[in-house]
């Protein structure tokens, strides 16, 4: 169930940058008509354009509640490997929800993803620390090469999405900040 909300997630942040604000000059006429014909239809008629686009950014707060942070680790595509894998990461909002999809380099096949560290700051932004961690026993041998982890995390708040999301990856590349976002950055 967690991953079918991040998916969702993923695909409204996709297709957010295309619906975003300020409609889109050059494009077909009857822009902003179709908007409000979509609005209308989506509610019954009770709304009007600039209400419809509401719901596809998520109420920000200045200082929410972190309730809860899942990471799942996901098989990386290695047809999309290019060489430089891993450093990546995209952040996508729903409603008291944030979720990342991304990849950390392992400096063997045994590591795997977790979560080092997750915060709201007092400015209202949050912060989360991806990190590679080796997860071999002893007794096991790994392969000697660079891994990319796959990775998707969700971030459960009460009152509100922050209104600044950092992903930060710890791996075998160092500590850098692979990613930020806002909420109203569509």
């Amino acid at each position: 169930m967690n991953r079918r909300s991040l998916l969702a997630a993923a695909a409204a942040l996709s297709v957010a940058g295309c619906v975003g604000a300020g409609g889109s000059p050059g494009g077909a006429g009857g822009t902003d008509a179709e908007s409000g014909a979509d609005a209308a239809d989506a509610d019954g008629g009770n709304t009007t354009a600039g209400e419809g686009t509401d719901e596809s950014v998520p109420e920000t707060a200045a200082d929410p509640d972190l309730l809860s942070t899942d990471l799942v680790e996901v098989e990386s595509d290695p047809s999309e490997d290019t060489g430089s894998a891993g450093g990546e990461a995209a952040i996508g909002f729903a409603p008291d929800e944030v979720a990342v999809a991304g990849t950390v380099v392992g400096e063997t096949g045994c590591h795997g993803a977790e979560i080092a560290d997750a915060a709201v700051d007092d400015d209202g932004a949050f912060r989360v620390v991806v990190a590679a961690v080796d997860r071999s026993a002893p007794d096991r041998l790994c392969t000697q090469s660079l891994t990319a982890v796959g990775y998707e995390l969700e971030a459960r708040f009460d009152g509100g999405v922050p209104e600044t999301v950092a992903v930060v990856h710890d791996d075998a590349g160092g500590r850098e900040t692979v990613a930020t976002d806002r909420p109203d950055d569509a």
